[in-house]
């Protein structure tokens, strides 16, 4: 129960009924040993239990997520600020897209119900639907995804986009309101990140010491925060972006082994950007090479025609809002920034980052592990370069 010992779940579970209106309700931990700190807070399954107005019984699987209990992660106000920010998108964002989406005729983005938020600083609680009660689960399969679970993924990533052009049709007070929360990533608004991402370029200059990268890893590591800035400042269009969407981000529901449906979930880097940067992140992240350089048009395609259809749909046309052209030449916009963000986190899930507030989780306890690490990461690293390259986003 350590995780939740500044916590009174009670009150926070006494709130969630009250706002569904359960009466003689309980709840009960599920799951408890795989309760586990993340990177950015704690995660906490349970049922609750109770009944509504008419006597009948009433079964909610909910998860509470939690801000961090370790103090390391309050030094900076980072992590508040991640907090505030996904809270809001549940509350604002979400909410508002729920409420688009009734009038649409479409398959629809999903979007898990948010029951209650708490946001008093060092307690802050979001409690929303479980949705592996859904069929929504982690993909385990392997280290990058498969053509079918990266083209659901860029369908619903293609939805949410959309909703937030549609948005700004129908309500552009709310939406300038969104932007002025989701601010656009830059050395003024997140200057630690700034500092990480060159850091990392560095390490990532020492790993590729002696190869024909050098000058272009010098150069993203000189340009750092003008090409993060690009991505705002030169592209044709920006949205509501997700600013982290990569396959554990992603939840998949399954129809006979085959994924349908896609989830998005973790909003804590939410902010204005351009959409050719969270797809193009997207794909860089989460699929290797040989996926990328058989199917890269047709992802592309799969995304733009998604985005089309969904905006059509709101009875408003990609050819004045965003066309396929400006799609295009955006993608070779934000394709440095995509890699300077990706080689940060490659860093850190190849077990790379030994020190500092947000470590690797699994680090390379022998000489032969750290070996091999490397090798993965400098691979991973060379092969992004190298299909960037070949799209023409890159000079190498």
């Amino acid at each position: 129960m350590c995780a939740l010992k500044e916590y009174n779940l009670d009150e926070i579970i006494q709130n969630v009924a009250q706002s569904c209106d359960l009466l003689d309700w309980n709840y009960s931990l599920r799951d408890f040993e795989s309760i586990g700190q993340n990177y950015f807070g704690v995660l906490v399954p349970l049922y609750l239990i109770g009944t509504d107005g008419s006597g009948k019984e009433v079964k909610l699987s909910l998860v509470l997520k939690l801000a961090p209990t370790d103090k390391r992660f309050r030094l900076s106000d980072a992590v508040t600020r991640m907090f505030d920010r996904e809270m809001f998108v549940y509350r604002v964002v979400l909410s508002k897209y729920r409420e688009i989406q009734k009038g649409l005729s479409v398959v629809h983005f999903v979007v898990p119900t948010c029951y209650y938020i708490h946001q008093k600083y060092c307690e802050e609680v979001i409690v929303m639907q479980d949705m592996r009660e859904d069929g929504y689960i982690p993909y385990t399969g392997q280290t990058f995804l498969d053509l079918d679970h990266t083209i659901v993924s860029l369908k619903s990533l293609a939805k949410f986009h959309a909703l937030s052009f549609i948005l700004r049709q129908i309500d552009e007070k709310l939406y300038t309101e969104i932007k002025q929360k989701c601010v656009p990533l830059s050395d003024l608004t997140d200057k630690r990140f700034l500092e990480v991402l060159n850091d990392r370029l560095l390490k990532a200059l020492e790993k590729f010491a002696d190869t024909e990268y050098v000058s272009l890893l010098s150069n993203l590591q000189r340009n750092c925060a003008e090409y993060i800035k690009q991505t705002v400042e030169f592209t044709a269009a920006t949205c509501i972006c997700h600013g982290d969407m990569w396959k554990e981000n992603i939840l998949f529901k399954y129809r006979d082994t085959k994924p349908v449906e896609a989830c998005i979930i973790d909003y804590q880097t939410t902010r204005t950007c351009s959409l050719a940067y969270d797809v193009l992140y997207l794909i860089t992240s989460s699929t290797d090479s040989t996926l990328r350089r058989q199917h890269y048009g047709q992802l592309l395609d799969t995304y733009y025609e998604t985005f089309d259809n969904y905006i059509k749909t709101a009875g408003y046309g990609t050819e004045t809002l965003y066309p396929r052209t400006s799609f295009d030449n955006d993608l070779k916009v934000v394709a440095p920034a995509c890699l300077i963000v990706a080689n940060t986190a490659l860093w850190l899930s190849n077990g790379l980052q030994q020190e500092g507030h947000v470590r690797s989780k699994n680090i390379p306890s022998t000489h032969e592990e750290m070996s091999t690490a490397v090798q993965k990461y400098t691979s991973v690293v060379k092969n992004i370069i190298d299909d960037f390259s070949m799209y023409g986003y890159l000079n190498v």
